[in-house]
């Protein structure tokens, strides 16, 4: 097998985004839009979420990044840009609830970054440093 095309190496979306979800599920399901209690909404389901993936033990780093907005008209437009591996490295976003009659809504958005590359590219130039300095001291 090949490991740097296996999914022990490529974040796949479909298998972290139920974990997007359980996170906001459980810490909106019942709450009503307060201005006072967002800033730790955010926070509980950005530590959850973060604390799902790490016990997952795959081989990435993660950016998790929640925003929770009342329903009352006002739009919100956000965007993001990525340069990545795109065989390996990929982003979820999921929005929360899905029926329209909810007073908040909830944006979560992961990126996984696989390491691979990471390991790779540091192995690769840490035996180039070690040929480049065998063949310095040849010559000295």
């Amino acid at each position: 097998d090949d490991l740097h095309s296996s999914d022990e190496v490529t974040f796949i979306p479909e298998m972290v985004e139920p974990v997007c979800y359980d996170a906001i599920e459980s810490v909106l399901k019942d709450k009503l839009y307060n201005d006072f209690s967002v800033p730790k909404w955010v926070d509980e389901i950005c530590s959850k979420v973060t604390k799902e993936l790490i016990e997952m033990n795959k081989p990435f780093k993660y950016i998790v990044s929640c925003v929770i907005m009342q329903k009352n008209g006002a739009g919100l437009h956000a965007g993001h840009s990525s340069y990545w591996e795109t065989a390996n490295d990929s982003t979820v976003v999921a929005r929360w609830p899905s029926e329209k009659k909810k007073r908040s809504q909830c944006t979560c958005c992961l990126y996984g970054y696989s390491l691979w590359d990471f390991i790779l590219i540091n192995s690769l130039c840490f035996w180039l440093y070690i040929i480049l300095t065998i063949i310095m001291c040849k010559f000295l």
